[in-house]
């Protein structure tokens, strides 16, 4: 640890550096309950451990103002550091490093127990990785397992959910959760003290009886680290303790390792998740809704607004939920609905303009495949050259509502139908025509967009 970094010290640099954070977070409310309220927990190896409020502060804070932060307090301290933020009841601790004993060994070790089974959502997209991380609890299991996929897919939860069903099922062994980039620190810390001080990690990572490192491909051309690393796993996995890696790419596409390496890694279970479709974001985004503070109702069509501008990214997706509760605490009721309008008007108070600018995006199929499905004809029918009376109707319903409800160009609402422009134009007015003389079929077609 830098001498110069003192408890003392970085308190007060914390401190004096609260207002210049204010106007980063630009937004007083936020400011007053979670920024001013921070607290320096210990310092350790030039990481700042930093108590914050509750659990939506310290999210919010990782997610969307650590960089800004980090940055800030380093200036200030002239020196680069890191900031971990933590609730006071939680126990985090990246190792105190004493004499010859780099890191403390703890039985369980950053485990994050509000990371579970229970609320994992399972979907098509991941559920391969989900039935491979229950087989550690059968008596037929995989070892290594390496789960490989995007960013915010999940791979970091499933891997604390691992670690919490491990330890209650096993209390008496031994479990680690750890990112690669704090076991990289580790090792070169235990470079600068010499001695035998990096044989003494060797030894405490060796006695885990499950072992979980989240992003393996950062320890691309880290030799000497590597080296390390492979020692500690060919003897974990021979002496038939569990490891789990993730990786933002599967094996074979690793660079930068070593074959034997990459052979090593793909000697277990391989398990890739893939891209969520929409209705796994939509199934992910109201089993978080249960969970939140305040009791709010989303509406469906809420949902689906959140949904289609968040589809591609789960951890974006939490995000921007996250901070649409921000704002509903600050303004709603407990248990008020959200609806459309709601959400538009928390972004319009917003200062961030990534938040406001990001995408509605939507799929024309999935438009056309509902719509379809509420008229009880198949969507592949109204996407063909029929001209039934039952199918053109339900067709030129799907080009209104692809046009009215999601601004889309005609030529490119034509494209799905094999139609031209001014065909989709007739069809759409021939719509409008007639919502203006039914008031029934204008109730039904509005019920019908709220659910898409």
């Amino acid at each position: 640890m830098n001498e110069q970094l003192d408890n003392q010290l970085v308190s007060k640099v914390l401190e004096t550096s609260k207002t210049e954070l204010k106007s980063i977070v630009n937004n007083d409310s936020f400011w007053n309950e979670f920024i001013s309220t921070m607290k320096l927990d210990h310092i350790e190896n030039n990481i700042l451990i930093i108590n914050v409020k509750n659990l939506f502060a310290k999210q919010v804070l990782t997610t969307d103002f650590l960089k800004p932060i980090t940055k800030i307090l380093s200036k200030h301290l002239n020196t680069q550091v890191e900031v971990v933020f933590k609730m006071k009841e939680e126990n985090y601790s990246v190792g105190r490093t004493q004499q010859q004993t780099p890191i403390t060994y703890q039985k369980i070790n950053n485990i994050n127990k509000n990371y579970n089974f229970d609320n994992f959502v399972v979907t098509e997209f991941n559920k391969s990785a989900y039935n491979a991380a229950q087989s550690i609890f059968k008596k037929i299991y995989w070892n290594p397992i390496f789960i490989s996929g995007g960013v915010g897919l999940g791979k970091t939860h499933l891997l604390h959910a691992i670690g919490n069903e491990y330890s209650k099922i096993n209390p008496d062994k031994n479990v680690c959760y750890i990112t690669t980039d704090e076991f990289i620190r580790e090792i070169y810390n235990s470079f600068s003290l010499g001695g035998n001080s990096t044989e003494l990690i060797k030894d405490k990572y060796r006695k885990y009886d499950l072992l979980l490192i989240d992003d393996i491909q950062f320890l691309a051309k880290k030799e000497k680290i590597n080296e390390i690393f492979f020692n500690i796993f060919n003897s974990n996995v021979a002496e038939g303790k569990i490891i789990v890696m993730t990786s933002d790419k599967s094996p074979s596409y690793l660079e930068n390792f070593e074959e034997r390496m990459k052979s090593r890694f793909v000697s277990g279970l391989t398990i890739k998740i893939n891209k969520p479709d929409l209705q796994a974001m939509t199934n992910i985004l109201e089993e978080k809704i249960k969970n939140l503070e305040g009791g709010f109702i989303f509406t469906k069509d809420a949902i689906n607004y959140i949904v289609h501008r968040n589809n591609r990214d789960v951890r974006q997706l939490e995000g921007y939920l996250h901070r649409i509760l921000f704002y509903a605490l600050n303004n709603l009721p407990p248990n008020a609905i959200i609806d459309i309008n709601k959400i538009q008007q928390f972004i319009e108070k917003d200062t961030n303009a990534e938040w406001k600018n990001i995408g509605y995006d939507v799929d024309p199929n999935l438009v056309i495949e509902q719509i379809s499905r509420a008229y009880s004809v198949s969507s592949d029918l109204v996407k063909s050259k029929t001209r039934t009376k039952q199918i053109t109707m339900v067709r030129h319903v799907c080009m209104h509502a692809l046009r009215n409800k999601f601004k889309m160009p005609y030529e490119q609402i034509g494209s799905f139908f094999h139609r031209d422009h001014t065909t989709v134009m007739e069809g759409i007015e021939k719509i409008e025509k007639i919502l203006k003389k039914d008031e029934r079929l204008r109730n039904f077609i509005s019920q019908l967009y709220k659910k898409i």
